[in-house]
């Protein structure tokens, strides 16, 4: 891998820690469209760069997402039977999810991945009802979990895009609540997607060395190493400070930065 491409890794890592600390998002909506970069400008092929981005994001983004969830427990905000219900669920159809990404056209995937970030874009920047639950019906919670991570299977995202405004509009919870229950339940949700595209890209027999990338299934293993050690530390740092930074500000930069990589992602 070219030396310019691990900077820009390394870079992405470290905003998407950043972030995910302090907005409760998994990182995957920064980590896929930088590998799928990084892949097809290293002379990989459109339609397997795509699945390699797709798995090694959610591989990523597992271990980000942990970090966060094991920070919004110690400050008692996770409601963790809704999170395991939506997780279980979402583990389920996560699985499903990356099977059903290995036989789309990459065309399709990359249109679909640049909805959802306009989709999360919107709603970094929407005011959602903020309400008093603390607890959601089994089913509904079954049902919200099962939708994000079909979605975060197919799309290598972690879901928080999903999770979070439904458990609002539809669960009556805080934001506070439900951005902390959300990345509780992506710890369960990637796995689904992971193991989807570990054991597709086993069967695939995927081989892509002769590029200066070694897989494990869909899963780079250097990039994955890159993102997780440079995203961790900072998204302990972001949880420590996360009180003093003008969450707003921060909403908007992103607002812009996620609408820019939709763009990008749909120009040929």
């Amino acid at each position: 891998m070219e030396p310019v491409f691990i900077c820009i890794l390394i870079g992405t890592g470290l905003l998407a820690g950043f972030m995910s600390g302090l907005l409760g998002v998994g990182g995957g909506f920064l980590y896929a469209p930088v590998m799928y970069f990084v892949l097809r400008h290293s002379g990989v092929p459109d339609d397997m760069a795509i699945l390699v981005a797709f798995g090694t994001s959610l591989a990523a983004a597992f271990p980000t997402v942990l970090t966060g969830a094991v920070g919004h427990t110690k400050k008692g905000n996770v409601v963790w039977r809704d999170a395991f219900i939506m997780g279980l669920c979402g583990t389920v159809t996560g699985f499903i999810g990356g099977t059903v990404a290995t036989y789309l056209p990459v065309q399709i995937l990359t249109i679909l991945f640049s909805v959802m970030l306009i989709l999360g874009a919107i709603r970094l920047v929407t005011c959602l009802p903020s309400g008093t639950g603390e607890r959601m019906p089994a089913p509904l919670a079954g049902g919200i979990g099962g939708t994000a991570g079909f979605m975060s299977g197919l799309l290598g995202v972690g879901g928080g895009t999903i999770l979070v405004p439904l458990m609002v509009l539809l669960g009556k919870f805080s934001m506070k609540k439900a951005a902390a229950t959300s990345s509780a339940a992506i710890v369960f949700i990637t796995l689904g997607g992971i193991l989807s595209y570990l054991v597709n890209g086993f069967s695939a027999g995927i081989n892509l060395s002769e590029y200066g990338f070694y897989l494990i299934g869909y899963i780079d293993v250097m990039m994955w190493a890159i993102l997780v050690i440079t995203a961790i530390p900072m998204v302990l740092f972001a949880v420590r400070i996360s009180c003093r930074v003008p969450e707003v500000w921060l909403r908007r930069i992103f607002f812009i930065l996620m609408l820019v990589i939709a763009i990008r992602m749909l120009l040929p």
